[in-house]
Order: structure tokens, then C-alpha cells, then sequence
């Protein structure tokens, strides 16, 4: 036995103690194969640090999150950060047209700068319809 201190003073200024029995190591045995695995599972998609703490919480009914992976949902993100990148270079040859234009004051250098806005106008159009079909695909997919 162990004795547990209770945080509080009594009158006399004496800390309060009680006996409590001492467990400090569990053992527990799953001779059924299928609970192992499900015991697995449920661990890896817990997020726990260590099994110890997942089965303690388990025990003490703490809560905890549970981490799934959608598989079909990284693709969508990958496509996506692709398509975002692509725009974010698109944006700073934009703003690098842009900047020239101010400088020149030719006409036929604008014109250029002006066919140059168009064309990247027209890219990023292009990608916005690309980044529109594959949230729809997506959207449809997951119901």
C-alpha cells in the first residue's frame, strides 16, 4: 500500500494522507486474434503516443481523437496544390507585366505588355475552369 497525500490541511496544520492500493503495471492478454488486430487498429488511428496511454484512456474513458486518412482525398489536395502553384506563377508574371507597363511608355511596347496581360488572363481562366472540374469530381465522388 501506498499512501496518497490530499492537497488540503486539516485544523492543526496536518497534511491528510490515505491508503490506496499501488498498481503501477497491468498485464492483459488478447488471446483471440481478431480482437488483437481491432485493438491495433483502433491504436494506430488514435494518435495516442504510446499504447499505454491509449489503453488508459481507454480504461479512464478519456477522450481522444481518432485520425483517418481519405485516400482519394490526397489526391484531390495534390492536384490542388499543383493547380495553386501554377497560379501563383501566372500571379507574379501578372504583377511583373504590370509593373513593366508602368515604366514603358512606347505604344508598342504596351501593346506587347497588353498581349502579354491578355495571354496570362487567359491562363489563369484556363486553370480557375480546371481547379472548378476537379472540385465538382470530387464533391460528386464523396456524395
Amino acid at each position: 500500500m501506498t499512501k496518497l497525500e490530499i492537497a488540503n490541511e486539516n485544523r492543526y496544520g496536518h497534511r491528510n494522507t490515505v491508503e490506496v492500493p499501488h498498481w503501477d503495471r497491468w498485464d492483459t492478454r488478447m488471446p483471440n486474434v481478431k480482437d488483437q488486430l481491432r485493438a491495433i487498429d483502433l491504436y494506430n488511428k488514435s494518435g495516442a503516443i504510446s499504447k499505454s496511454d491509449f489503453v488508459r484512456a481507454r480504461i479512464l474513458g478519456e477522450s481522444f481523437k481518432v485520425i483517418t486518412v481519405d485516400k482519394s482525398a490526397v489526391e484531390y489536395y495534390r492536384k490542388l496544390s499543383e493547380l495553386t502553384a501554377q497560379v501563383h506563377k501566372i500571379g507574379t508574371n501578372y504583377n511583373q507585366v504590370v509593373r513593366l507597363m508602368h515604366l514603358y511608355t512606347a505604344e508598342k511596347s504596351v501593346k506587347a505588355l497588353l498581349q502579354e496581360l491578355i495571354q496570362q488572363t487567359k491562363e489563369l481562366t484556363v486553370l480557375k475552369e480546371k481547379t472548378l472540374k476537379l472540385s465538382n469530381e470530387y464533391k460528386d465522388r464523396m456524395g
